[in-house]
């Protein structure tokens, strides 16, 4: 779907939020004909290396973006 990149994607370095290797999300998108995918993983850039390598190999341009926690939850 040239044109339309997903900038909400979660891998497995979200703990609790995603679970796929980014090398694998980068595979799916250039199987689902994506032009780029963001990566925002919760709290974290450590599959951002990753991710990048995949998407070079994968002809899929990589979007980088993180989802902060910037408020303790309630109670904490």
């Amino acid at each position: 779907m040239p044109g339309f990149p997903h900038l909400h994607t979660a891998s497995g370095f979200s703990v609790r939020h995603g679970a796929s290797h980014p090398e694998r999300l980068a595979r799916r998108a250039a199987e689902r004909g994506l032009d780029a995918l963001a990566l925002t993983d919760r709290d974290t850039v450590a599959g951002a290396v990753r991710f990048a390598k995949a998407c070079a190999k994968e002809g899929v341009r990589p979007l980088f973006g993180v989802d902060l926690a910037v408020e303790p939850p309630a109670g904490a």
